[in-house]
């Protein structure tokens, strides 16, 4: 009889070698009932779980049965082949289907024997028992770890985990300390800390990791595609970052028809948490400003997995992610719509989007490069006072020198520290070197070397951000930025228009109809009063009776009709209080 071997072992902790044992074993049997064993038809799975169906092995293993390349396949045990009961029984149904036997050398079975049905029953059960009771004991030693105030896997960009208390050799020769803890990792808490704060300036999530793979800013893992916007997602969420750590949240059950494994929540009564303030990262502030625009964000998005519609008040695009200086910050003064762009001719026109519906009488628009010029130029007068500039800048090297007084003797301390175990090194080379080395000194000194790296690490990150403490900069270089603002704020237009936004607030434009001469714009904001006006340029009218500045815009051709054609000033007036 042909006969094939299946083979698996379901850790990365157990030995590859396990496969050989297994398929050794099976090749006796094989050479005691005259089966005949072909290398082709040995089908492995390695470090795989044995309730999963998806395995690469057993897809094999079921394929050459069906096309008849062997008549029984040899196993070392039941489990082998599938540690979940109601699988189990499944591929033995789809092995007889194909006229394929199954024989286990260990237990003795053979699915050719009748009385070989109630012993497979048993086993399967046994082998399912001992999966779940395995699962058990597994999450009875993370929680015991718990509450001794180790960590239980939790691997999180930023942190890294430190070996704490007696380095004991286990039975494979390797180091095992009491536990683990979680330290700060410098080098990956300044990427997260510089993620939530330029999502909080209005940056994009995409717009973030797009910077960060353009810049070359490594990960944890070095993947080909760099960093994605899951990451950056699941890292603007994550509580941990705030030094809020929830164990046990959700538990993990594997689909019936495919074995893989899928996450469901727990009830809140058997979370861990714990709050450690040593391992916050991101300020609370910052914290609470990135929450709450996340769920302005969310407002743009439909409303969820399983969902179609949104849920609650919709918000707009243009509110978060603002394309142009002044989008999103003004309204209508009279029917309090939006103020948006209705003609794309010549740079844009702003005019109200509820007249454009026809559900408002405020039909008067304001060329947009002319509101943005007005409005930049009324701001830099506001900042044209140097002096008042200077002043606030020195009083923000004050307050970030004072946030900072700390770090001297932060580094005095992490320097002691280093020195410390520094000492502790080079006391087991010399233990190591008087010819009384062991394994379990092998490892503490391993463990010794992995904090003197992460310590100078540490020190050089303290160091770095003493030597780079804020400094006011010198007039005239405030006076040459604020001579250019316009051209500042356009260099990045989204977080210009969100500063802006904070600046003057929401902009009411109200539509003003004088006896003589065209209807114009006032506009009130929380700046100040000012009157705006731009001259007309020297230009032939159109062939439609337009004069230049109106000529290209249907929209404003519309809104104009019927309206005196005055040669007289273009009048936007702009109310700040």
């Amino acid at each position: 009889m042909r006969a094939a071997i299946y083979a698996r072992y379901s850790s990365e902790n157990q030995r590859p070698e396990s496969i050989d044992d297994q398929v050794s074993s099976c090749k006796k049997l094989a050479a005691l009932r005259g089966f005949t064993v072909d290398e082709s038809l040995v089908f492995p799975d390695e470090a795989t779980s044995g309730a999963r169906s998806d395995r690469k092995g057993l897809a094999a293993l079921l394929a050459a049965s069906e096309a008849k390349k062997f008549d029984v396949v040899l196993v070392d045990d039941l489990s082998r082949l599938a540690r979940d009961n109601y699988l189990m029984l499944s591929l033995m149904a789809e092995l007889h289907f194909n006229g394929v036997r199954v024989v286990s050398v260990a237990d003795g079975l053979d699915t050719g024997d009748e009385e070989a049905k109630l012993g497979i029953q048993i086993r399967g059960i046994f082998n399912e028992l001992q999966l779940s009771d395995l699962k058990k004991k597994t999450l009875r030693g993370q929680m015991g770890q718990k509450q001794r105030g180790f960590i239980a896997g939790e691997a999180t960009f930023g942190y890294r985990s430190t070996p704490v208390g007696t380095v004991r050799m286990d039975k494979k020769g390797r180091p095992r300390p009491d536990g683990y803890k979680m330290t700060i990792e410098p080098r990956e808490s300044a990427i997260v800390l510089r993620i939530f704060q330029e999502f909080a300036e209005g940056q994009a999530e995409s717009n973030i990791m797009k910077r960060l793979n353009l810049e070359g800013v490594p990960g944890r893992w070095r993947s080909k595609g760099g960093w994605s916007p899951a990451t950056v997602h699941r890292i603007l969420r994550n509580e941990k970052y705030v030094g809020k750590w929830i164990w046990n949240r959700s538990e993990t059950r594997r689909d019936p028809k495919t074995g893989r494994r899928r996450k469901f929540p727990k009830a809140e009564s058997e979370w861990f948490i714990n709050h450690d303030e040593s391992l916050r990262i991101v300020p609370q502030e910052l914290w609470d400003k990135v929450q709450a625009r996340l769920l302005e964000v969310r407002k743009i998005w439909p409303g969820g997995k399983g969902r179609r519609t949104f849920e609650g008040q919709q918000g707009g695009w243009v509110a978060l992610y603002p394309t142009e200086l002044l989008s999103g910050g003004m309204i209508c003064g009279v029917c309090g719509s939006a103020i948006a762009k209705v003609s794309g001719k010549s740079g844009g026109y702003y005019g109200c989007l509820g007249a454009a519906k026809g559900a408002c009488d405020n039909r008067v628009l304001v060329r947009r490069t002319l509101a943005e010029r007005i409005i930049t130029a009324e701001v830099r007068e506001r900042l044209a006072s140097t002096e008042n500039l200077a002043y606030v800048l020195k009083r923000v090297e004050e307050s970030v020198a004072r946030m900072c007084s700390d770090v001297p003797e932060t580094i005095k301390l992490k320097e002691a520290e280093l020195q410390a175990e520094e000492r502790r090194v080079a006391n087991f080379i010399e233990f190591v070197a008087d010819g009384r080395g062991s394994k379990a000194v092998a490892g503490a000194l391993t463990i010794s070397e992995q904090k003197v790296q992460g310590l100078t690490s540490e020190l050089g990150m303290l160091r770095q951000g003493r030597d780079r403490v804020f400094k006011a900069p010198p007039l005239p270089w405030i006076e040459e930025r604020v001579a250019t603002l316009q051209e500042v704020l356009e260099r990045r237009t989204e977080k210009s228009a969100l500063l802006l936004r904070k600046l003057l607030g929401k902009i009411k434009l109200e539509p003003i109809k004088p006896d003589v001469g065209r209807p114009y714009l006032r506009a009130r904001s929380q700046l100040q009063t000012l009157a705006l006006l731009e001259i007309e340029p020297d230009a032939k009218e159109g062939e439609r009776g337009l004069t230049a500045p109106d000529a290209g815009s249907t929209s404003l051709r519309w809104w104009r009709r019927g309206t005196p054609n005055y040669h007289a000033k273009y009048l936007f007036l702009i109310t700040f209080h």
